[in-house]
């Protein structure tokens, strides 16, 4: 059984996996086999004709294009991943998991003949946590630069990807041009930010999604939002299973959760009995959840204020659903499912808080009647800037010991590394020989060491206050540079874990990534991700990714 909690990188083989997800990554080949019993109908006409022209509106080149059309035929196959629609393509987790999808369905090319796969993104704009999406940070000429989203750009309860960017495009991208080096790509990129952001009626998720496909050209990534209608309705037959069958999906991913309690991991849904797992939305795209009421009826409940909306029996709502899926939104526990019967998927890359939670829903799958797809684990990269690399190098220090820790710690590791090479540890050394000696010649005393006790402790305490008053002065010595190696190692702390949190999870991939490395820094990355199951920790050092052929 796979522990959540712990990194990727301990999976052993098929048998750990296998007591929580259905697929070990090690039988994706049996998945892509298994899948051919069980897909979803090619998109119809109409359906690729709306997915196309989101392609292009989002600046789809034609490479998108052809990978649209092949939605169309029985022979594709799907690899998808997803994420909320933060600013500036969301964190860098987002690139590396968007990278993975492409790489993934290459070499499923590569392995079936007859078979055509389809890296898709599920841009999760129907998720109404602000939080997740309001703000980004960048490394600039000042330190950690960071802009967030003010709470009037959005509304408690309203899907993210509806929020309106012509009120924040003109600050943010003077934010980046104020706080960034200007290099040979700096304009393009800033235009790019701005058109993304800034043309009539975009929104949060246009901005996202434009960065994104701009950032991997050319690889036939496909957006897809949960927002256009022909997902909408290929995912209304989940929701109205979900009704039909009112709370028992609730139960059975609670009894998953107490399974994986018992086996000593923490569950990631709580979901109470009877709960139905999916939103109603109103007119201005906010997301009520469906609670228990009196008798038959359900309360819409806003759970960011606790407001309340008339209720429904289930039979209004399964009639209102059939008559408009677009009032309808999928949760946590159900939108998986959506996914995988609008779309042929195969596989799914999933960081390890999708897989906890994925642990729990996969039970309800064949209750729905929908195929579950390999869940592959996302790469875990650390980007090594070429100051940060040179600061390493020069302090003789190596990524995995540095990560997660502050200036302040990392101050601590290399001066009493630069200390104990300059004679703090033969100092220690000695100061313990020597009090070992005055111990060996107080046991030689025998009956006369008793009288003599009290000299013998004043001694060895002078021996080791002695010792450690040089000790003292030998590092103040050596510390005189301190400052200046504090704010090396500050340069260290703020690139590897900015704002205290893991590098892929607070910096993006636009600023000023894109804007140091060019737009097509990302196509650069993905030839050089490495994607298979168990790596670990790939650090990549960006000098040398730009510089190579």
């Amino acid at each position: 059984m796979v522990d959540f909690v712990a990194p990727w990188s301990e999976l052993k083989g098929p048998a750990v996996a296998e007591g929580w997800l259905r697929w070990h990554p090690s039988r994706l080949n049996e998945c892509v086999a298994a899948r051919a019993d069980a897909l979803p109908a090619p998109l119809g006409p109409a359906e690729l004709a709306e997915l196309e022209r989101w392609q292009q509106r989002w600046g789809g080149d034609e490479a998108t294009l052809a990978s649209v059309a092949c939605l169309g035929q029985p022979q594709t196959r799907v690899v998808i991943t997803g994420q909320q629609p933060g600013l500036l393509a969301g964190p860098l987790l987002v690139l590396y998991k968007a990278a993975a999808a492409v790489r993934l369905a290459r070499e499923l090319k590569k392995r079936h003949d007859g078979l055509k796969f389809v890296p898709v993104f599920w841009v999760a704009s129907e998720d109404h946590d602000f939080n997740e999406v309001r703000r980004a940070w960048w490394p600039g000429q000042a330190g950690l630069e960071e802009v967030i989203l003010q709470p009037e750009v959005s509304s408690p309860g309203r899907m993210v990807g509806l929020i309106q960017s012509g009120e924040f495009t003109d600050g943010l991208v003077a934010s980046i041009e104020n706080s960034t080096l200007r290099t040979e790509f700096r304009d393009e990129v800033l235009a790019l930010v701005r058109e993304a952001y800034g043309s009539q009626g975009a929104t949060l998720e246009d901005g996202f999604c434009r960065l994104l496909l701009r950032l991997l050209k050319g690889t036939g990534l496909v957006v897809v939002s949960p927002l256009m209608d022909w997902v909408r309705r290929r995912g209304a037959p989940v929701l109205a299973h979900e009704l039909e069958q009112a709370g028992r999906t609730s139960l059975a991913v609670r009894e998953r959760g107490e399974a994986m309690r018992a086996a000593g991991l923490e569950p990631a849904i709580h979901r109470h009995n009877g709960a139905l797992n999916m939103f109603w939305i109103d007119d201005d795209g906010r997301r009520w959840a469906l609670r228990e009421g009196e008798g038959s009826d359900y309360r819409k409940v806003l759970a960011e204020t606790g407001e309340e909306l008339p209720p429904a029996s289930l039979s209004q709502l399964a009639a209102e659903l059939q008559a408009n899926p677009r009032r309808f939104s999928p949760n946590v526990v159900t939108r998986p499912l959506v996914q995988d019967l609008a779309l042929p998927t195969v596989a799914q890359v999933v960081g390890p808080g999708e897989a906890a939670y994925l642990a729990q829903v996969e039970p309800i799958y064949a209750d729905f009647g929908v195929f579950a797809p390999l869940r592959w684990p996302r790469p875990e990269v650390v980007l090594i800037e070429p100051r940060v690399e040179r600061r390493l190098r020069k302090q003789g220090l190596v990524v995995e010991e540095a990560l997660g820790l502050d200036a302040e710690a990392l101050l601590e590791v290399v001066m009493r590394r630069g200390a104990g090479r300059d004679g703090v540890q033969p100092i220690e050394e000695l100061a313990a020989r020597q009090r070992a000696e005055l111990a060996e010649i107080y046991q030689r005393l025998g009956p006369e060491a008793g009288a003599l006790r009290g000299s013998f402790d004043r001694l060895d305490r002078a021996i080791e206050r002695g010792w450690r008053s040089i000790e003292e002065q030998l590092l103040s010595l050596r510390s005189q540079d301190q400052e200046q190696l504090r704010a090396a190692m500050s340069v260290v702390a703020s690139s590897l874990y900015p704002a205290g949190l893991p590098q892929e999870r607070a910096l993006n991939p636009v600023a000023p990534m894109a804007i140091h490395y060019g737009p097509d820094w990302g196509l650069l990355l993905l030839e050089r991700l490495e994607i298979e199951p168990g790596r670990g920790l790939q650090s990549i050092i960006l000098a040398e990714l730009v510089a190579q052929p």
